[in-house]
């Protein structure tokens, strides 16, 4: 079963209990599960982060793959 993520998912995240600092496990969990086509996001969510100014915006510009469906 594959996983479509919105981008509460990754704001919440990154701000809350799963910061890449306490849980970069997580971070490479997803674009692991991307890569076994078991989650996946779209481009409006990647578009939607971009608009922020934290980290997320710098960890989520160079993986096009995971907002894109396969």
């Amino acid at each position: 079963m594959a996983y479509l993520l919105d981008t509460n998912v990754f704001i919440q995240a990154w701000n809350g209990d799963y910061k890449p600092d306490y849980r970069p496990e997580f971070w490479e969990w997803l674009i692991q599960k991307n890569v076994e086509n078991e989650v996946y996001s779209i481009k409006k969510v990647l578009d939607e982060i971009k608009n922020g100014d934290d980290g997320l915006v710098d960890w989520a510009k160079n993986l096009d793959d995971i907002f894109s469906l396969k």
